[in-house]
């Protein structure tokens, strides 16, 4: 009868394991993976125009958005990801250790980044609320207002 119930007993914990795992590898439920050609317009033309070498490797849809209004996040074969909001409007480039295209960065965050800092390059680009958070190739932080106006380092 001990054997009986040390079976059903391990039997029980094992589904239970089973139950509370999570078919998406990284374990975040609010996305799933779809096909590129269900993001919005926007975000396919946005790809092609700046990244027109790229392919495809995983494109996801969130359930929920992120603070940033993000719910699409496109991962491209050239180490890019780039999140965009629901009408696919891009709100964050990461370049995962690549130059940031310069035709989407507004000229004057060009022009300070290469007047201050002309051995490093931009390698992620985020819009926020109050303008621009961008992180240069040294690992290096920067906040710039809506215009394109430096404000200061983020520590």
């Amino acid at each position: 009868m001990k054997t009986l119930k040390n079976v059903l007993l391990g039997a029980l914990f094992a589904s239970a394991g089973l139950v509370s795992c999570s078919n998406d590898d990284n374990g975040n439920s609010n996305e799933t993976v779809i096909e590129a050609s269900a993001l919005p317009e926007n975000a396919r033309t946005f790809v092609t125009t700046h990244f027109p070498t790229a392919t495809y490797v995983r494109v996801e849809k969130q359930n929920i958005a992120d603070d940033d209004g993000s719910i699409y996040d496109a991962h491209l074969s050239n180490g890019f990801e780039i999140d965009f909001d629901t009408n696919g409007n891009w709100t964050d480039v990461d370049g995962n250790a690549n130059a940031v295209p310069t035709a989407i960065v507004p000229e004057a965050i060009t022009n300070y980044v290469t007047l201050t800092y002309p051995n490093q390059f931009i390698s992620t680009i985020e819009i926020e609320i109050t303008g621009y958070d961008v992180e240069l190739s040294n690992d290096l932080d920067l906040k710039f207002t809506a215009q394109g106006e430096f404000i200061g380092m983020e520590q």
